[in-house]
C-alpha cells in the first residue's frame, strides 16, 4: 500500500465522521488497494460501531482504541506507529476532502516525485455576515496546520520526528515546524491544488466563537511548545532554529500584551508568564543581538500579522522596542 490516512477521533460520532469517510470512499480514479484508513479513538465513550465501519469496507479501515485519553497529537502518533505505508496523511474527523478527485492527483504526484513532504492548498470554512464562506489558504499560509499535507514515512523515521508527549494542544505547530526545520526549504514540494476542507464546527474547541478564552486556557502549551520545538531544532542543528525562536518569543510577547490577556482576572497569570519569558530569554539574548534591528522589526510585524489572522489578536499595547528593553537590554548585566 502507498498511503495511510490517519484520523484521530474523540467526540465525533458516526454522523460527523461520515462526511469525511464519504469524501474518501467517493474518490474517483483511485485504486483503494493503495490506501489504508486508520481511525484512533482517543479513549472516548463515543464509539464507531462495526456495522457503521463495514459500510466503508473498501477503505481497509483499522479502528484503534486508546486505553487513556492522550490528545490529538499522540492519537495521531499511535496511528503512525500501527501503520507502515510509504506515505502518511492526517485528517480531522470533522473535516472532509475538498472534492472527489484530490486523492488521485495526490497519489499521481507522490508516485512521480517521491517527495519527503508535500504541501497543498486548503479551504477554510469561515462565518462572514452570519453565512458560511470558504477562504483559500495556499502554501505558507497553511502553516501551522497539518491539513492537506503528505509526509514520507522514511523521512519522519530517519529524522526521528514524532508528536511531543508534553504538548497536548498546538501539537500541529510543533510537528510541522520539526518537519520544515529538518529539511532544506527547497526540498518542500507544493501542489497548487485545493485538497482539504476545514469545516467550521462550532462544537469543536479550536473552532469555538469564544476563541480568546480557548487560547488563554491552553496558554501553557502556547508557551512551552516553542521551547520543546527549539530544543528539537537545536538537536538536529537546523538552519531554522534561531529564526524560529525569535518569531516564537515575539508571538508569546504579543499575545500576552493583547486583548487576549486584557482582563483584570488575568493580570497575575500574565505577570507569571512574562517573568517566565524573561527568565528563559536570559540565556538567549545573543541570538537577538546578532540580528539587525530592521530584520527584527520585519519578523515582529510578520508575527503580529499572523497572530491577528490565526488567534484574533488585537489592541497590542507593546512594540519591538518594548520587547528589547524588557528582555534583551536588561539582560546585559
Amino acid at each position: 500500500m502507498l498511503l495511510d490516512i490517519i484520523i484521530p477521533q474523540y467526540k465525533e460520532d458516526e454522523n460527523i465522521i461520515k462526511c469525511l469517510l464519504d469524501s474518501i470512499i467517493n474518490q474517483k480514479n483511485v485504486d483503494f488497494k493503495d490506501i489504508n484508513v486508520t481511525i484512533v479513538n482517543d479513549a472516548s465513550d463515543v464509539k464507531l460501531s462495526n456495522k457503521f465501519l463495514l459500510k466503508y469496507k473498501k477503505l481497509n479501515i483499522c479502528y484503534v482504541e486508546n486505553e487513556k485519553n492522550t490528545g490529538p497529537g499522540l492519537a495521531r502518533q499511535k496511528g503512525v506507529d500501527v501503520t507502515d505505508n510509504k506515505y502518511i496523511m492526517f485528517c480531522d474527523a470533522d473535516d472532509e476532502l475538498y472534492n472527489d478527485t484530490v486523492l488521485s492527483k495526490i497519489i499521481e504526484f507522490i508516485k512521480k516525485f517521491q517527495p519527503n513532504y508535500l504541501v497543498t492548498n486548503i479551504a477554510v470554512e469561515a462565518i462572514v455576515n452570519n453565512e458560511k464562506s470558504l477562504i483559500i489558504k495556499k502554501n505558507r499560509d497553511t502553516f501551522p496546520w497539518m491539513h492537506g499535507k503528505v509526509y514520507k514515512r522514511f523521512f519522519l523515521e530517519d529524522k526521528k520526528i514524532r508528536f511531543c508527549e508534553h504538548i497536548r494542544h498546538v501539537e500541529d505547530t510543533y510537528y510541522t515546524t520539526c518537519v520544515i526545520g529538518s529539511m532544506n526549504p527547497n526540498d518542500i514540494y507544493y501542489l497548487d491544488l485545493i485538497t482539504y476542507k476545514w469545516k467550521n464546527n462550532l462544537s469543536s474547541l479550536t473552532r469555538n466563537k469564544n476563541k480568546y478564552s480557548y487560547t488563554v486556557s491552553i496558554f501553557d502549551d502556547f508557551f512551552n511548545a516553542p521551547i520543546y520545538t527549539y530544543d528539537f531544532l537545536c538537536k538536529i542543528k537546523s538552519y531554522y532554529r534561531y529564526s524560529f525562536l525569535i518569531n516564537s518569543m515575539f508571538g508569546i510577547y504579543i499575545m500576552l500584551n493583547s486583548n487576549l490577556f486584557d482582563y483584570k482576572e488575568l493580570k497575575e497569570e500574565k505577570e507569571d508568564y512574562l517573568n517566565k519569558l524573561k527568565e528563559y530569554l536570559k540565556t538567549k539574548r545573543n541570538i537577538f543581538v546578532l540580528v539587525k534591528k530592521e530584520e527584527l522589526e520585519k519578523m515582529f510585524n510578520e508575527e503580529l500579522k499572523q497572530l491577528k489572522i490565526r488567534n484574533g489578536v488585537e489592541n497590542i499595547s507593546k512594540s519591538l522596542d518594548d520587547f528589547i528593553n524588557e528582555f534583551i537590554t536588561i539582560n546585559k548585566n
